[in-house]
């Protein structure tokens, strides 16, 4: 088996993109707004040599990471409380969808077995922590800066420092970026086999990879670098070393 080949003449890796498109939870401005995001997602994958393919986790379909060379796990709703033993009856939860929850795990979990790289994006860093055993503060409160808090809200910019001995310091080439966001929720227990690279000023963690390089390569960041108000060139800057790993996939694991 081999790639479709790229204007260079290299591998276009299969990238799953994943998000819940179609999940009753959300509401229509939420989905087109996810849409619009993923979208973007797909353009700038398709620009770093990738063949990206847009999965909807929200489908009941059972993905499998072995068809594909890479996975990005994108945002989205809140991931269910009862997953990380959370607090169900949080009122500020919100667009959660279960079988999007099961269905990106398996996505994770599949991808890291099978040495697949993983990116995760906003709910995906929250969605990666979880099936790494991890767990979530429920709600950042309505002071917290990394959302604001209105209906249909804009992405909030706040500054965010970074780890030098890491991949996305190595990915950006600096130790602290503006980016944009809006999440209420982050990580509280940290994952098995994961490391914080990344904290805002209030301690919240904005980046994560695997702790042990050799098992693979893992980046989720809990901001949205495929936003339109994103810094140029940060999602491009993100996207270059995953899809690079993406082409090291071994052919012939494809099932």
């Amino acid at each position: 088996m081999s790639r479709p080949l790229d204007d260079d003449g290299g591998g276009r890796p299969r990238i799953a993109v994943s998000y819940a498109r179609d999940a009753p939870s959300h509401p229509a401005w939420f989905s087109t707004h996810l849409a619009d995001l993923a979208q973007r997602a797909a353009v700038g994958l398709s620009s770093a040599g990738a063949e990206p393919i847009v999965l909807n986790s929200a489908s009941g379909h059972v993905f499998s990471a072995l068809d594909y060379d890479g996975v990005v796990i994108l945002g989205g709703g809140d991931v269910d409380p009862a997953r990380y033993g959370g607090d169900t009856d949080e009122p500020t939860v919100h667009c959660v969808d279960t079988g999007a929850d099961e269905a990106e795990i398996d996505l994770v979990n599949g991808a890291i077995e099978n040495g697949r790289p993983v990116l995760g994006i906003c709910r995906g860093l929250q969605l990666i922590n979880v099936a790494f055993a991890g767990s979530l503060i429920e709600d950042l409160g309505p002071d917290s800066p990394h959302k604001i808090h209105q209906s249909q809200p804009p992405m909030a910019n706040h500054p965010v420092h970074i780890a030098r001995d890491s991949l996305l310091a190595s990915a950006l080439g600096t130790d602290s970026i503006p980016v944009q966001s809006g999440h209420h929720q982050a990580v509280r227990r940290l994952g098995d086999r994961l490391r914080v690279v990344a904290t805002a000023a209030d301690g919240v963690v904005e980046a994560v990879e695997l702790a042990r390089p050799d098992e693979g390569w893992l980046l989720a960041v809990q901001w949205h670098p495929e936003e339109p108000g994103s810094p140029d060139g940060q999602l491009q800057a993100l996207l270059k070393p995953f899809v690079e790993a993406c082409r090291q996939t071994p052919l012939g694991m494809d099932g």
